[in-house]
């Protein structure tokens, strides 16, 4: 053991050996202590905050748990925490913690396809935050983040490409590593989404000439990779994906690695390999913890894979990866498991990239490797939602 992990095993055994400090070190402590992975430990504590009589850190510890679900892929959780603290934040008159929490809200609404109510979730933010004076400078630029990703999914391209240079100029402003990354690979993957592959790949080559962490390095190689993709360069996407892999792996997030298993699943389409289309598809909504049905580029693959596999038969297959637990989902979205198939090129008429990358600012937890479990690991299927996004029975359900 090394200085760095012995000072915190230190901490997180100074820290298990008091009870919970009150007010708001207390959540703190379950923060921290969650990161030492004294997670059992952490959640105990969270939950002592929850159902503790102060409205306002009660609120504060449901938002702590919203993250952490969301990070393992447990929506549910998710659903019932964001409405618990913002319950919780309105009663005490907490325009701060509105103004948090309300994101992670219209994240929920944009997957499920409520984009007009996730509009109206980040004007909101805004406006609580000139009541109270400005996020901070990281926040508003996830925001904005936010703001042009949703401008994607509604099909406002104009809007989305009129804030890209006033967003990356406050992140090198920032002077933050991770989020000049994190802004530089979204710009990437909305040229490369709106056709223009050569200032995608001036973008991509800013970004990885950036060090960053984890989740910024997924998110490159995710865009290097359909990049490579979209010129037939099957070797470099492949390269790129397994460098993005090891990362999410690293990382320990399971939304990141779904970002993973989407570029995974628009390689397998742009070789005809339309039934790893709709596996990954439904990997990646495992590891979301929900299907996304409001993303163009999900969209547009499962509609290509119903018409060349037949609705049934996709629908089949994007059941084979949804079905899977955590551990399982992240070994299959591993891109060695696609490789074997060199002799179909990449490329053609179909290697048009639709895709976006939104960055998940999310604490790591959750999975690494390991042997597929019989069990659904902590993430909770919906048996109301069993059609890929893009199917006619999920549109007509959701009509």
């Amino acid at each position: 053991m090394d200085e760095h992990e012995s000072s915190l095993r230190d901490l997180a055994d100074r820290l298990l050996a008091h009870p919970a400090p009150p007010g708001f070190a207390g959540v703190l402590a379950a923060v921290t202590l969650y990161f030492l992975q004294e997670h059992e430990a952490s959640l105990d504590m969270t939950q002592r905050y929850v159902d503790g009589p102060d409205v306002w850190l009660s609120g504060l510890a449901h938002m702590f748990r919203a993250s952490l679900a969301e990070n393992e892929g447990d929506l549910e959780q998710v659903r019932a925490d964001v409405a618990a603290a913002l319950d919780a934040f309105g009663r005490a008159g907490d325009r701060w913690g509105l103004a948090t929490t309300l994101p992670m809200r219209a994240l929920l609404r944009q997957y499920d396809g409520d984009l007009d109510g996730a509009l109206a979730d980040l004007h909101e933010v805004r406006a609580q935050a000139r009541a109270f004076g400005s996020l901070s400078p990281a926040d508003e630029i996830f925001l904005d983040v936010r703001w042009i990703d949703l401008h994607l999914r509604r099909g406002e391209d104009a809007q989305a490409t009129a804030m890209l240079d006033a967003v990356r100029e406050r992140a090198e402003r920032s002077a933050v590593p991770d989020v000049v990354v994190i802004v530089t690979a979204l710009e990437a993957a909305t040229w490369l989404r709106l056709g223009d592959p050569d200032r995608a790949q001036a973008r991509v080559e800013a970004a990885e000439a950036t060090p960053t962490g984890d989740h910024g390095q997924v998110l490159v190689g995710s865009v290097r990779a359909a990049l490579c993709g979209r010129r037939g360069d099957i070797a470099g996407a492949e390269e790129a994906l397994t460098r993005a892999y090891a990362a999410a792996l690293r990382s320990r997030d399971l939304p990141i690695m779904a970002v993973v298993a989407v570029t995974g699943a628009e390689l397998a389409g742009l070789r005809d390999r339309h039934r790893d289309v709709a596996l990954l598809l439904g990997v990646a909504a495992r590891l979301r913890g929900t299907h996304d049905r409001s993303d163009r580029q999900i969209q547009a693959m499962a509609a290509r894979g119903s018409a060349a596999l037949g609705e049934a038969a996709f629908a089949a297959a994007y059941q084979d990866g949804w079905r899977l637990d955590g551990k399982a989902a992240t070994l299959q979205a591993d891109p060695a498991r696609m490789r074997g198939a060199d002799a179909t090129p990449l490329g053609g008429a179909r290697a048009r990239s639709t895709g976006s990358v939104v960055p998940h600012g999310r604490p790591g937890a959750g999975v690494a490797g390991g042997e597929p479990s019989a069990q659904v690991d902590g993430l909770q299927a919906d048996p109301d939602q069993t059609d890929p996004p893009g199917s006619v029975s999920g549109q007509d359900r959701n009509a």
